[in-house]
């Protein structure tokens, strides 16, 4: 099933219905003609330095293209609104890169498991290229974000794929359902035809995946952006999220400031 993309993004009342009830909302053109040059320019110098998918992450933290998109953007003031949040804090970015004939899927996952924090997040994944099922997709449980499940999180192979599962003593977690194997007991979508500069807004805790890029000449490049807004607190837990611990935050602290900037906030 395809998913209805809100084109109109000034719609705001729609937009954050969608995100509320399906946990996540296609958002067209978020990127300037001049930003979208920039990172991807941005993007293939980085992707320059490894060859592991999940490599490219904190860009942010170094000055440059990436860190100048972070906090003199609008894009602060977007997830604000999608979220319905007097502010928004900074977590970290990362780069997708899916080169051609990279076949492999992404795993179904959260992406909350991953990261040093409790309630809302918001991930904005902003398409360089164009997306749609034969060069990486990415697809969502729809409503998924609201079934007050917390799945383990889990590491992967260079490409994304399955290895095995971490923090399996945590009884806060339980082993991610075979969605793959039972796709039709699910609502399973994806929004066709993504442009660049269009931006998938999700809740951290909706279950997605993207698809393998099929193609012999086409590049899939996403550059994703992890947020936290009103109610998220700092979490840090060793087996997962030391990468990105701040010991100038308290447990259960409010998740803003010191590595995790306020880039946006109503006056």
């Amino acid at each position: 099933m395809d998913g209805k993309a809100m084109t109109k993004t000034t719609d705001l009342r729609a937009v954050q219905d969608a995100y509320t009830r399906d946990g996540v909302v296609l958002l067209k053109n978020i990127l300037s003609d001049e930003w979208l040059s920039k990172l991807r320019h941005a993007v293939d110098t980085e992707v320059e330095k490894s060859d592991r998918y999940f490599a490219y992450k904190n860009m942010r933290e170094t000055p440059g293209v990436f860190q100048d998109y972070c906090l003199t953007s609008d894009i602060g003031r977007r997830v604000a609104e999608v979220a319905g949040s007097p502010w928004t804090s900074l977590i970290y970015d990362q780069i997708f890169a899916k080169e051609p004939g990279t076949q492999t899927q992404t795993g179904w996952h959260t992406d909350q498991p991953y990261w040093p924090v409790s309630g809302p997040i918001m991930t904005m994944w902003i398409a360089l290229d164009p997306v749609d099922p034969d060069n990486g997709a990415l697809e969502f449980v729809r409503g998924s974000h609201a079934w007050g499940a917390k799945y383990r999180p889990f590491k992967t192979d260079q490409l994304g794929g399955f290895l095995h599962y971490l923090e399996q003593d945590n009884p806060d977690y339980i082993d991610m359902p075979d969605f793959e194997a039972n796709r039709s007991e699910y609502d399973i979508f994806h929004f066709e035809n993504m442009r660049p500069g269009d931006a998938l807004a999700f809740d951290g805790m909706t279950v997605h995946s993207a698809m393998g890029n099929r193609t012999s000449t086409r590049r899939r490049r996403g550059y994703a952006i992890r947020f936290a807004v009103e109610g998220a607190t700092y979490e840090p837990r060793d087996a997962v999220t030391e990468w990105l611990h701040d010991d100038s935050l308290k447990s259960g602290a409010p998740f803003a400031g010191g590595r995790f900037p306020v880039i946006y906030e109503t006056t």
